[in-house]
């Protein structure tokens, strides 16, 4: 029963998404703990989702470490040292966000490849570029919204919605 409603976390996440980078410069604290919402309802959807035992392990490893990583945030672990291990572990993303893309058709895997991608170009020559948070914000953002979106609609979250299944 409970497994039914495991398709729509990706929808939960995406909202944690949101609101976390809408908070964040109002509120470290709060976007932290949306942070946690974002990284902690995408967890569940990582055995859903397609790839290899390896693709599974670097998602979980990276939603585990970004966890870790808002909650030294929150503890005061200070927004350099965040700001280098979040594009550590944005290798692990993008080694899963790709893994998981490429067995999914339609949107997801049209958006997912190249989000993922771009995680990993911008953790590799992030320091190298400038305005590097705006350039990450420009695409990851609007990116991640549509990944999570084109999941939730390939776990069959958006036709259950709908009136009579359609």
């Amino acid at each position: 029963m409970f497994t039914d409603y495991l398709k729509y976390l990706p929808l939960l996440s995406m909202c944690g998404w949101i609101a976390m980078f809408a908070s964040k410069h109002k509120s470290l604290f709060l976007g932290d703990c949306m942070g946690l919402l974002y990284h902690l309802a995408l967890m569940p959807a990582v055995v859903l989702l397609p790839g290899s035992a390896e693709i599974k392990f670097a998602g979980y490893l990276w939603l585990f470490c970004d966890a870790m990583i808002d909650m030294a945030s929150i503890n005061g672990a200070g927004h350099e040292n965040t700001w280098i291990a979040r594009m550590c572990v944005h290798l692990l993303a993008s080694i899963w966000i790709v893994g998981a893309s490429l067995g999914m058709s339609g949107a997801a895997c049209f958006i997912g490849v190249p989000l993922g991608m771009g995680l990993f170009l911008h953790a590799l020559l992030g320091p190298r570029i400038a305005n590097t948070k705006q350039v990450l914000g420009a695409f990851v953002v609007p990116g991640m919204i549509a990944w999570l979106l084109s999941v939730a609609y390939w776990l069959g979250a958006f036709p259950a919605m709908l009136p009579g299944g359609i």
